[in-house]
């Protein structure tokens, strides 16, 4: 049957449904009422038609890079162009195939002019032959001799090894690919000093061979900072992974690390280093590569004042006071008030600049009230403690001084507690969106420990361990799109009893970010009227988004779990249900409808971002 533009419309609207099966009614409408006019609006506008036989890899580049493609559609079109169209319609198609590997492609054009009836017709008819194969590649890398340990790395990222389809464009970007790659481990002066790409038609075949020069070795070289009026730049050079000029040979991935470690410092709104090869172009002389370090300050101090609400803590206000350069050393000073349903909190912590091994030391004080499930606890916490940052991993081990009172309902005041812990806390992030993620994971750990001989009411030694997982679905089948979202937590105090604990180390569950279905936190051990922490705590989750529109997905998920004092008394419990997400400017807005099988009851659950 020959295409027409309605059935070509009729066609391209049927994919959604194959796709996307939460669109599929969407669609069917589409076809239904939009396809018959959609068509007559195509072949008002179409200057001629045009038909591609050819392999489906093929059809799209023929149809948008030759010119009898571009001007179909165009309003400037002169059928006296027609003529040169056609006589340029073989050349590029041959072009295009032959960029694509098939070197003995033929192309033929035909052309039938319009009638009453229907408009003029263009065929193109492609025969591409046998694809070339790459049969060989010789690849000769000179240098000093530890350049050579980089062959199998630079062989591995070659993107037309033998026995591959070989096309133009990554034989292009081949070259340029090697290039970057020797420059970006230092060899800035490295240089293709001979390519070549022998292609035999008849026998199908291309055999590869590049030779490149790698040039000796560059070390990091002198600094030079723009931005800073505020602050030293001692606070700068310190945070480099490197010493000093001529320190280290050029790593373009300690480039990264160095600027990471600067938009994560909390002094600079944005940071940029970059290497200035031009320098080095310029003096063949150089024997390192020089750095610009380009930085916007952040303000010394500011005053902030937020708000939001969430179906667990209900509606929240922050004002808060942060000082960044405290004592002209660059010691940051964070402190606030935290106003909410459920909490009433002052803090402040003042850390030291980090250091380029992403050390740093902090101390802060904490007071809170926190009034949930019956349990009325008054908190104060001091601490202090030394960290460390990586691209991805933070690590803080601190010596923590608790002490709580407490009132349940029901029970009365209970006697007060107090602990001081020595703790470690690990965590990873490897997400490619801190914001709104959509593929990899996060884990965190955490080991801590009191003992009754040293100002702790009781012995004990907590641990605690939470992992997420993002997977995308594959593309191309009908989760196109979706994302899977896994959550696992577990936890253990190993004491003799839980009495004499500060409640922060015991174990509670429930709410938006846990076990949807329950109330906040109202997963436990019953002590009078109240729900108290447990010893033990395990659960896990699993949740499916998929699109339905731009920036909407319809999900659907299953929490279980359960906070006890024991093992012998955990009895996890069930929720489920339905939700829609919003992938707004400041990260997922989230709306779950949820059943609690345990309590026989459906909730409503609403939050901003993901709790990691």
């Amino acid at each position: 049957m020959r295409a027409t533009p309605a059935t070509r419309l009729a066609h391209r609207a049927r994919l959604p449904v194959l796709r996307r099966p939460f669109a599929a009614i969407v669609a069917i409408v589409a076809i239904v009422f939009v396809g018959p006019l959609g068509a007559v609006a195509a072949s008002a506008a179409a200057n001629y038609e045009l038909k591609i036989d050819a392999l489906d890899e093929l059809v799209e580049p023929i149809r948008t890079r030759t010119l009898v493609g571009r001007w179909i559609d165009d309003p400037g079109f002169d059928p006296a162009q027609m003529p040169l169209f056609l006589e340029r319609a073989k050349t590029e198609t041959e072009a295009i195939a032959q960029a694509a590997g098939f070197f003995s492609a033929q192309a033929e054009v035909s052309y039938e002019p319009a009638s009453a009836d229907r408009l003029a017709v263009v065929r193109i008819d492609v025969d591409a032959g046998a694809r070339t194969t790459v049969n060989r590649f010789d690849f000769v890398l000179e240098g000093p001799p530890q350049v050579q340990k980089l062959r199998d790395s630079l062989l591995g990222r070659w993107p037309l090894p033998e026995g591959s389809f070989f096309r133009s464009a990554p034989w292009q970007s081949g070259k340029r690919l090697l290039i970057d790659a020797l420059q970006q481990r230092g060899y800035v002066r490295a240089r293709i000093v001979d390519s070549e790409a022998r292609v035999d038609p008849r026998n199908t075949t291309a055999a590869l061979a590049i030779r490149i020069e790698s040039g000796p070795r560059l070390d990091f070289g002198p600094m030079t900072i723009e931005g800073l009026s505020r602050y030293d730049a001692s606070i700068v050079r310190a945070l480099a992974p490197w010493e000093g000029e001529g320190s280290q040979p050029y790593d373009f991935d300690e480039v990264l690390a160095f600027q990471a470690q600067l938009r994560r410092s909390g002094y600079f709104d944005s940071a940029e280093v970059l290497p200035d090869f031009a320098a080095v172009l310029a003096d063949p002389q150089r024997t390192t590569v020089p750095l610009r370090v380009d930085l916007s300050e952040r303000r010394e101090q500011r005053v902030t004042l937020g708000v939001g609400i969430s179906s667990d803590e209900g509606p929240r206000a922050l004002l808060g006071y942060d000082h960044r350069n405290v004592f002209d050393e660059g010691w940051q000073l964070e402190s606030g008030v935290l106003l909410q349903r459920v909490r009433r909190r002052v803090f402040a912590s003042l850390r030291t600049p980090q250091k380029a091994s992403g050390h740093y030391y902090q101390g802060g004080v904490r007071i809170e009230r926190f009034d949930v499930q019956g349990e009325l606890t008054d908190k104060q916490t001091a601490f202090i403690g030394e960290g460390k940052r990586s691209v991805d991993t933070d690590r803080f081990l601190a010596l923590q001084y608790q002490t709580e009172q407490r009132n349940l309902r029901g029970v009365g005041d209970v006697a007060s507690t107090r602990a001081l812990t020595l703790g470690y806390t690990w965590s990873k992030r490897r997400l490619d969106s801190a914001l709104d993620p959509r593929r990899g994971y996060t884990i965190s750990a955490q080991l801590s420990g009191a003992s009754h001989s040293l100002l702790s009411d009781r012995s004990f030694v907590r641990f605690h361990t939470r992992a997420m997982r993002f997977w995308p679905m594959p593309d191309d089948s009908f989760l196109d799109g979706g994302i899977l979202i896994g959550l696992a937590e577990i936890g253990q105090v190993f004491a003799a009893g839980r009495d004499g604990i500060p409640s922060e180390n015991l174990f509670r569950t429930g709410g938006t970010s846990t076990i949807r279905g329950y109330d906040f936190l109202s997963l436990g051990v019953r002590e009078g009227r109240a729900v108290v922490g447990g010893r033990v705590l395990a659960l896990g989750s699993l949740e499916y988004q998929h699109p339905v529109r731009r920036d909407w997905y319809a999900a659907v998920f299953a929490d279980a779990g359960d906070a006890a004092d024991t093992w012998g008394g955990y009895r996890a419990v069930a929720g489920y249900g339905v939700g829609v997400r919003w992938r707004s400017p400041v990260g997922p807005v989230s709306v779950d409808l949820a059943y609690g099988d345990a309590v026989r009851d459906w909730r409503v659950h609403f939050s901003v971002g993901y709790a990691f």
